[in-house]
């Protein structure tokens, strides 16, 4: 007898995202290696003591992390692919249930709170720096065609992330995509 999945997919469960995300997947290392808290000393004159509390600056760059990483090159498409994706829910500190920053929060955050200040462009270069000292990626900008490579599968093997932009180049394209 075949069987069916018919069953409503609403249910009480008690998970951990960390059991989702391997061990050697490239958030991981970097969470266990880099350390974020410096990011709160560096903008703590851009925000002020009274209001509501803001969006965490560092989950706001630990965003832009995944998008150039992982060549996300739109903030509409970064805010989709955080809401699906575990590892990066994870990454983040979010839960499922937790809301997703909205993109336009990128880009409001560039164009008023640091637009006559290059402290975004440096934070996001300085923690790109530390995935490099660390050997978490290379640094190096490639470019590639369309040919067929054969795919290192070796699921004990760590390979280092190799992206195709250079931090301000990322942030430079995230700027023309949020004008459109």
């Amino acid at each position: 007898m075949m069987g069916r999945n018919d069953e409503y997919q609403s249910k009480m469960e008690f998970i951990d995202l960390n059991d989702f995300v391997p061990n050697n997947h490239i958030l991981r290392l970097i969470l266990e290696r880099i350390d974020f808290s410096f990011i709160y000393v560096k903008m703590e004159s851009f925000y002020s003591k009274l209001g509501r509390k803001s969006l965490d600056p560092v989950l706001l760059f630990k965003m832009l992390l995944i998008g150039y990483l992982f060549n996300i090159d739109s903030e509409r498409e970064l805010e989709q692919e955080v809401h699906l994706n575990l590892a990066y829910r994870w990454f983040l500190g979010l839960d499922l249930t937790d809301r997703i920053p909205d993109h336009s929060i990128f880009s409001q955050n560039r164009r008023r709170r640091f637009k006559d200040s290059a402290v975004f462009q440096e934070i996001f270069e300085h923690i790109v720096s530390l995935c490099i000292e660390k050997g978490l990626v290379t640094g190096e900008t490639i470019v590639t065609d369309s040919t067929h490579i054969k795919a290192s599968a070796s699921k004990d093997q760590v390979k280092r992330v190799e992206v195709e932009k250079t931090p301000s180049q990322y942030l430079n394209t995230l700027e023309e995509e949020a004008k459109k």
